[in-house]
Order: C-alpha cells, then structure tokens, then sequence
C-alpha cells in the first residue's frame, strides 16, 4: 500500500480509499467503508427462532431479521449478543456460544460480523433505541428457513440460521 485516506467519516461508518501497487507495478485506488463490528444472534425457545421484524429505509422493505446491533469497545461476542438480544427481543439467555466470526463483503467493506447461538431464554423488557422500532416474532424452527427465504431478508439473518442448522442446533 502505498497511502490511505479516509475521505468522509461519521459516527456510523468511515469510506476512503488505499492506493495501491498491484503486481504489474499499476496503481489503483481501492475504495472501501469500514463499519463497527457488529453481533447476530440466532435465539432459540420452546421450538421457535426468535426473530425481530423491522422496517428498513435503505431498502424500503419490512424485513424479518434476527436480533444483531454493534459490539461496543471492550465488549465480547457473547456479551454484546446478550445485550442486543435482551435490548432487541426483551427475552435474556443464560447460554450463549460463538458460532462463526467472519469478514463480510471484503471486495468493498472493511466490516467483521459474529454470529452467536442462544439459548434458556427468559422474559424481561424490551430496551430499544430511540431509532428502533422492532417487533418480536417467533416462529417454529422446522419453518424459520423457508419463512426467511419467502420475504425479504437479509445475508446475516440467513448466515445465521446456517450456522446454527450446520452445528445441529435448529
């Protein structure tokens, strides 16, 4: 690499781009945006995935999704996963395990993505932001995958229950 800019940063991301010597000794700028590490939670009660449905404005569609959100600084995976489930979904887990830490989207983001699996729910409240307006919806594990995959949805919700399915847990 031979310099980095960052070229427009809010609180939410950062877009620059590197300029780079590629191998026949060319240069090109490589654009990207970096996002917080983020957390998705694949939660499991009674048979159901718990999942949340929320409106998204950059796509202009309802989506059924499940609970994720930001890993604060000095916050694990599970921890993080334990707080935005609880804050997303009202339901606390006493068991939470790491499934998968990934990249995501490496041709244009710099962006990591954890994906957790919880499970011995238990209700509390809800603790949404004030930009959240989320709905809890469980449906039955033998129907979550084709009811994703029947609406809008996104890459996290359906890595998530992946995951999950290929470790045994769905």
């Amino acid at each position: 690499m031979i310099e980095s800019n960052a070229e427009y940063e809010t609180g939410w991301f950062v877009g620059g781009y590197d300029l780079i010597e590629q191998p026949d000794g060319s240069r090109k700028r490589y654009y990207w945006a970096e996002l917080p590490t983020a957390v998705v939670v694949t939660a499991i009660t009674d048979d159901q995935v718990l999942f949340v449905e929320q409106y998204r404005p950059t796509i202009r569609h309802e989506q059924l999704e499940l609970p994720a959100g930001v890993v604060e600084a000095g916050e694990s995976f599970t921890a993080a996963a334990e707080r935005e489930l609880e804050e997303e979904t009202g339901f606390r887990a006493d068991s939470l395990s790491l499934l998968e830490e990934v990249w995501v989207a490496t041709g244009l983001l710099r962006h990591k993505r954890a994906y957790v699996f919880a499970e011995g729910l238990e209700p509390t409240e809800q603790d949404l932001d004030a930009n959240e307006f989320l709905t809890p919806r469980a449906v039955p594990t033998e129907e979550a995958m084709s009811t994703v995959r029947s609406r809008p949805t996104n890459d996290a919700t359906l890595q998530g229950l992946s995951l999950a399915d290929a470790e045994g847990l769905l």
